[in-house]
């Protein structure tokens, strides 16, 4: 299979489970407009923001707040 691109629209929501998740990284993909660029750039911030604190290994399941706030995000913004 040749690398190639594919285009898609994905929620904000789904965008920042992913993120916040660590199973997707903002480096790996580029956003096609300044709003949505924007937008990535404070999920980011928030999701980091929410990270620092954390001692879980994310792949575990994690019994804090911060595992289960991506709502609370998406409610902000």
């Amino acid at each position: 299979m040749k690398n190639s691109n594919v285009n898609i629209s994905i929620s904000s929501k789904k965008l920042a489970q992913l993120i916040q998740s660590g199973s997707l990284c903002a480096a790996d993909f580029r956003c096609l407009d300044q709003e949505s660029k924007q937008t990535v750039w404070q999920m980011c911030l928030w999701c980091c923001s929410k990270r620092i604190h954390c001692s879980q290994d994310c792949i575990k399941k994690c019994s804090k707040p911060c595992a289960t706030s991506v709502d609370s995000y998406t409610d902000k913004y």
